[in-house]
C-alpha cells in the first residue's frame, strides 16, 4: 500500500469521525433546546395561573367565569377575559412548540390533559367562542378538537361560597 493511500484512508476516517462528533453535538444541542423550551413555556403557563393562588378576588372571578361569563359584572368580565387570554397565549405557544417536537412529550401530555379539562368548562367555552379568532388557525383547530373530544376525566367543579355571582 502506498503512502498516499494510507493518508487518504486516514483523511477519510478523520472526516467520518468528525461528522459523527458533529452529529452527536447537534443531538445534544437539540436535547438542551427542548429542555429549555419546556422550562420556559411551562413557567409562562404557570405564571398565567399564579394570580389565582394568592389573590382571592381573582380566584372568585375565575370560579364565577368558568361556570358562566354572564354571571360576571363588567369589571370581572374584563379580568376573566384577560386571565383567559394570558393562559391561552401560553397554551398556544406550548402547543406550537409541541408540533415542532421542542416540548418533552411527557410534559406536553400533562398539559394537554389539563387543557382538555379546562376547555370543557362552560365559561371557558363561551370565552373561546368570543375570542378564538385572536389565535392562530392551527391553535383554533387544536382547541376545537379538544372541545369535541371532551375531557379525559370529569371536569373539576369549582364552587366557592364566598364567590357568589354578582
Amino acid at each position: 500500500m502506498k503512502r498516499s493511500d494510507v493518508i487518504e484512508i486516514l483523511s477519510t476516517a478523520s472526516v467520518v469521525v468528525g461528522l459523527v462528533f458533529v452529529g452527536l453535538q447537534l443531538h445534544q444541542n437539540t436535547k438542551i433546546q427542548r429542555i429549555t423550551a419546556t422550562q420556559v413555556l411551562s413557567a409562562a403557563y404557570s405564571d398565567a395561573l399564579e394570580v389565582l393562588s394568592y389573590e382571592a378576588e381573582a380566584s372568585c372571578v375565575y370560579v364565577i367565569g368558568i361556570n358562566a361569563i354572564g354571571n360576571l359584572d363588567d369589571a370581572q368580565r374584563l379580568r376573566f377575559f384577560a386571565m383567559e387570554l394570558r393562559l391561552f397565549r401560553a397554551a398556544e405557544q406550548l402547543q406550537y412548540y409541541s408540533t415542532k417536537h421542542m416540548i418533552e412529550p411527557a410534559i406536553w401530555a400533562g398539559f394537554e390533559r389539563q387543557l382538555r379539562e379546562l376547555v370543557s368548562l362552560p365559561g371557558v367555552q363561551e370565552w373561546w367562542g368570543l375570542r378564538q379568532t385572536w389565535f392562530s388557525e392551527p391553535f383554533q383547530d387544536y382547541i376545537s378538537g379538544l372541545i369535541k373530544a371532551g375531557p379525559t376525566a370529569a371536569p373539576q367543579r369549582y364552587e366557592h361560597t364566598s364567590c357568589a355571582p354578582s
